[in-house]
């Protein structure tokens, strides 16, 4: 994002402001001078022909266009110039891969996998650099593009907040959405990925393409994945239907395949803290690719310049047609 601001490269010279104020006080003075010269006069017929109507508020008017050009004139003396901040480099992309099976239900984080994962992730955008764009994916047993990469990182806030549990885990699928969605490095930038993954799971793929196999195509596009195992060896489910316990443990050596094969990380996340802990670090790794910005001046005399010239002439031509009636 870039910021812009008008500031002057020799603000000392707005100093003559003062000159200008002195020009208008006096102005503002001679107006009460001329109302003690009064002259009397028996003839009204020759009173006309020797002093006709003054132009009355007219001549304010000429005289507040060359005041207002003499404001404009300082400000151009003083030469105005924005400043606009600009990153040197994009910040890439992020695809957030969230993991919304049923085995999110699990209670052995507090208050369940879900909820607790929700609240990490909403941790880690509002800590992902305004210059990087966040996209989000989230999988069950199919693979929904919630949010395309953007800049607008309130749209993945929301979407994340809505996200709501299914049947099936197809992480393997949602690997290989997530690289196609970033796409190839740049032809300008072949060696550099064009941006990076952070998968959050709790489970293995249990439909559609392998987890290797989805990671595989990460890897042909160069996208590391940083994998985050959410969860513990101990998470159980109730099957809704039949009321039995199932068993739902963390498949961490799944997830440390994707980050080798990739180059990439992976977390363990056996607790909510360890989760925003695994965030941070990603957070903070992701961010130091973004390039420093650089200040770049533009001095903008001339349109202040330009300006002054033509309320100049405005009152010029104003005085000619009002007070000289030769327009």
């Amino acid at each position: 994002m870039n910021a812009i601001a008008v500031t002057f490269l020799a603000p000392g010279r707005i100093w003559f402001l003062l000159v200008v104020a002195a020009m208008v006080a006096a102005y503002i003075a001679m107006q009460f001078v001329r109302r003690k010269h009064v002259v009397r006069f028996t003839n009204i017929d020759l009173l006309d022909q020797l002093a006709p109507s003054r132009p009355g508020w007219r001549r304010h008017v000429v005289a507040g266009c060359y005041a207002a050009a003499a404001v404009v004139g300082v400000f151009a003396l003083a030469q105005p110039a924005e400043r606009k901040l600009m990153q040197t480099e994009s910040g890439g992309q992020i695809e957030l891969v969230f993991d919304v099976s049923l085995s999110m239900e699990a209670t052995d984080v507090d208050p369940n996998r879900l909820d607790a994962a929700k609240a990490a992730a909403l941790d880690f955008v509002a800590q992902v650099d305004e210059n990087i764009e966040l996209g989000l994916i989230s999988f069950n047993g199919d693979v929904a593009a919630r949010v395309a990469p953007t800049l607008n990182h309130d749209k993945v806030t929301k979407q994340i907040e809505d996200l709501e549990l299914g049947e099936g885990t197809a992480i393997g699928d949602a690997l290989a959405v997530a690289a196609d969605v970033i796409g190839e490095p740049t032809k300008d930038k072949p060696d550099e990925p064009a941006g990076a993954i952070v998968l959050l799971t709790d489970g293995e793929t249990t439909v559609g393409r392998p987890t290797a196999e989805g990671a595989q195509v990460a890897a042909d596009f160069k996208i590391p994945v940083y994998a985050i195992a959410f969860g513990t060896a101990n998470g159980t489910v109730t099957d809704p239907q039949t009321g039995d316990v199932i068993p739902v443990p963390v498949n961490y050596d799944e997830l440390e395949v994707v980050a080798d094969v990739t180059g990439g990380v992976a977390y363990e996340a056996p607790t909510t803290e360890a989760l925003e802990e695994a965030y941070a670090e990603i957070s903070n790794s992701l961010n130091a690719g973004v390039g420093d910005p650089i200040e770049i001046v533009t001095e903008l005399t001339w349109k202040y310049v330009a300006v002054a010239l033509l309320l100049l002439a405005v009152g010029w031509l104003l005085g000619l047609w009002w007070l000289r009636g030769l327009l």
